[in-house]
């Protein structure tokens, strides 16, 4: 890739960075949160649930909305709205504002996630489109390693409203600088009109609605269990405070594995890399169960271990899914993307609500082996849909133009 495409992919991979770690910032400063709201842990897990079920409400509206803009303008606008959001979230007087203040930022997100991954094809060299879009995505992994520890140090230090607002002051620079170096990159005729391609599928077809099946239980499968991280370290490592600051470091430093690791072996063998992630996804999950039945923290090890699978593994799951979207020629990629993001969404929303039920009626195990078994049917469904997940690549990835 030329060397300005690759500066381009950087930024748009710090623009992920934040995305990720404010849309999880409850998750390490969750009992920091439930204190100065004086709301319940689970109430604060739902903001997860809220903002999820936000994005998965308004995305297809507004990628219809959007869908003649520009791509810069898509992405300048809506990191813009996360910093917004966070600034707002900053100086929430009550639970209720917090809850609308995440809205700000809902509003926007799945437009973000629906057009960054064809926005980063587009800046690929040809054959190298999968190596694009994981290089963005290491920007979540990124927030695994350094935002969410950092903000949830930092939130623990000087409170979580200081960690919101950080978060919101890079967020601005970051929309700024997208301004500066991205192309214009208008949308292709295709998505402008909604005309359809020779050659090309319809938007919402047999293998994206098997692909948006697989994304739903796995992404299900996972937050039910890390939306309540806290709680699982707790139990399984035997305390919280600074040692939850490092676990959410071993999971993130993991992760930046898992995405190096895909990025060298999607491209070639897509439905192995799929696969292969979410059966160690399985196992970690699995074995994270077996550490909680007995006293906590006699197994710490084996729980570090798993969770450091765990992150390795999970971070890759949705580079090998959005690019299984992008797979084959669409009418309209940015719309497909699109149906991807709201099944993701939904599930993140539906997670966080069913490991808040689980909680509240029974235990954390309960919640690590309901992820484990829900994960099990993703990776099983992947395997059942040959035609959605090949053995090799059919075609390139499918981007805009610019």
């Amino acid at each position: 890739m030329p060397r300005l495409n690759t500066i381009r992919l950087l930024v748009l991979a710090a623009a992920a960075f934040v995305y990720v770690t404010a849309e999880t910032l409850p998750i390490g400063l969750l009992p920091e949160i439930s204190a100065d709201m004086g709301v319940s842990e689970s109430s604060v897990g739902l903001l997860l649930t809220f903002y999820a079920y936000g994005v998965a409400a308004m995305t297809l509206p507004l990628i219809a909305f959007v869908r003649r803009w520009p791509r810069r303008r898509v992405v300048v606008v809506t990191v813009a709205a996360l910093a917004l959001s966070q600034l707002v979230s900053a100086v929430a007087v009550g639970y209720p504002m917090l809850v609308l203040a995440r809205m700000i930022c809902a509003a926007t997100h799945g437009v973000f996630w629906a057009v960054v991954a064809p926005v980063a094809a587009s800046l690929a060299a040809p054959g190298k489109k999968g190596r694009a879009i994981a290089m963005v995505y290491a920007g979540t992994s990124l927030a695994l390693v350094a935002g969410n520890p950092l903000s949830a140090a930092l939130g623990q230090w000087l409170g979580w409203r200081t960690a919101a607002a950080s978060i919101g002051v890079v967020s601005a620079l970051i929309a700024l600088t997208l301004y500066l170096v991205l192309p214009v990159m208008t949308a292709p005729a295709r998505a402008r009109t909604g005309a359809s391609v020779r050659g090309g599928t319809p938007v919402l077809d047999r293998s994206l609605v098997m692909i948006c099946i697989a994304t739903f239980l796995a992404v299900l499968g996972h937050f039910i269990a890390y939306t309540y991280f806290s709680l699982l370290v707790d139990r399984g490592v035997g305390s919280i405070g600074t040692t939850l600051t490092l676990m959410l470091l071993i999971y993130g430093l993991c992760g930046v594995a898992g995405i190096w690791i895909v990025g060298k072996t999607f491209d070639r063998w897509p439905r192995r890399s799929t696969i292969g992630a979410l059966t160690a996804v399985t196992v970690a999950l699995a074995v994270l169960w077996t550490t909680l039945q007995s006293a906590p923290g006699s197994l710490a090890v084996v729980a570090v271990l798993a969770i450091g699978l765990w992150g390795l593994a999970f971070t890759t799951v949705p580079v090998c899914l959005q690019s299984s979207v992008l797979n084959t020629p669409r009418a309209d990629p940015d719309r497909a993307s699109a149906f991807y993001v709201v099944a993701f969404q939904l599930a993140i929303a539906t997670g966080a609500l069913i490991g808040g039920v689980i909680i509240d009626r029974s235990s954390i195990a309960v919640v690590t082996a309901t992820s484990a078994l829900l994960v099990a049917a993703a990776l099983l469904t992947v395997v059942l849909a040959r035609t959605s997940f090949p053995v090799r690549r059919r075609v390139e990835l499918v981007g805009v133009s610019g």
